[in-house]
């Protein structure tokens, strides 16, 4: 079993079924913000989808919503796996209690009392609590266990900032994707002056229109990008923090009561 144990060998990757089930859902969420967008007035249809009716070509903004709401999935996912390893805080795995000094007998039933909850994918506190106890059965020194802990802490911390990975490629893509349809509608108003003279009103109206989606592209891309990053920051603290107070947990009720065999 290694450091991270079961957290390590239980990827971060969904399987197949999860990963169509967020397509699909992604795919209905964009044609559900198409068909409310065309309710509001004619700036925020440009803004929020790009189109002026209900038509299956793709704008830049279908494309963003589409990754927006995967990325708002994979924020669930972290969510729902951050629920799943703060259960683990109620239970009582080590005394709390400032007379109680644990020993090789109490080392034993620790050991027992964690070992079930440690083979689960994310019972990451008793995992971390069983082989810290280990540890120190194997080398019978503090200091060691405690540089332990600290690798135990760094690898878990590791393993957040890989949990929100794909999160942050999102949150990359997005503002990318939006420069890059500003950049399109740049092009599409440029070429407009090939077409006709700049005294022409219609010329002057079409190159407006197509300035206006490119500006839009950028700005939908920055709010989005925003509201997801919130998210993703939000959540790898947290879960950061949890991890950190684990570790503040066994250092102050576990290693700071053992006691060195001579």
């Amino acid at each position: 079993m290694t450091v991270a144990g079961p957290y390590l060998k239980k990827q971060l990757e969904l399987d197949k079924q999860q990963l169509i089930k967020i397509l699909s859902f992604s795919a209905i969420a964009c044609l559900v913000i198409n068909i409310i967008a065309l309710l509001f007035p004619k700036f925020w249809r440009n803004l929020l989808i790009g189109k002026e009716k209900l038509e299956f070509s793709l704008t830049f903004q279908d494309v963003m919503w589409f990754i927006f709401v995967i990325g708002i999935f994979l924020v669930i996912h972290r969510v729902k796996r951050l629920r799943e390893i703060q259960k683990y805080k109620g239970h009582t795995y080590l005394p709390e209690d400032f007379e109680t000094i644990i020993d090789s007998g109490y080392l034993t039933e620790v050991i027992k009392k964690t070992k079930k909850d440690a083979g689960e994918d994310l019972g990451i506190l008793p995992y971390m609590i069983l082989q810290i106890c280990l540890q120190f059965r194997t080398n019978n020194s503090i200091s060691l266990t405690t540089d332990f802990l600290t690798k135990q802490l760094e690898l878990f911390f590791h393993e957040v900032e890989l949990g929100f990975s794909k999160i942050k490629y999102i949150i990359w893509l997005i503002p990318s994707l939006g420069f890059m349809g500003t950049v399109y509608g740049i092009g599409l108003a440029v070429s407009r002056l090939s077409e006709g003279s700049l005294d022409d009103p219609e010329l002057l109206t079409k190159m407006a229109s197509n300035l206006g989606v490119a500006f839009n592209t950028t700005l939908l891309a920055l709010i989005l990008s925003v509201i997801l990053q919130y998210f993703a920051q939000h959540y790898e603290a947290k879960e950061e923090d949890i991890i950190n107070g684990f570790g503040k947990y066994i250092l102050d009720n576990l290693i700071n009561k053992l006691i060195e065999h001579k």
